[in-house]
């Protein structure tokens, strides 16, 4: 599965989505949702409201009742970008 997420994606969710994000992550096998309940303090019409809204926005997928986080992108552009910009001002 070459799909990936980007991690200003999560940045900008709300706390309770990337919480829920994160306990996906925990499991690459992925968990459902009365796993999710048991392990959090979330109501399941909430929970299964932010799991849409993590899907919506390409955070995570379901697969036969499995809700899977999609691995986010490393920022590396972004921080190789910043590390060049240090090196080329320490050489000056």
């Amino acid at each position: 599965m070459a799909q990936h997420a980007d991690s200003s994606t999560l940045n900008v969710q709300p706390r309770q989505r990337r919480m829920v994000y994160e306990d996906l992550a925990k499991d690459p096998d992925g968990r459902s949702v009365k796993d999710l309940l048991r392990n959090g303090d979330i109501p399941e019409s909430d929970l299964r409201e932010t799991l849409r809204k993590l899907d919506s926005a390409g955070l995570a997928h379901r697969i036969k009742g499995t809700w899977r986080a999609i691995p986010l992108q490393d920022a590396a552009p972004v921080e190789t970008g910043a590390g060049e910009a240090s090196q080329s001002a320490g050489s000056a």
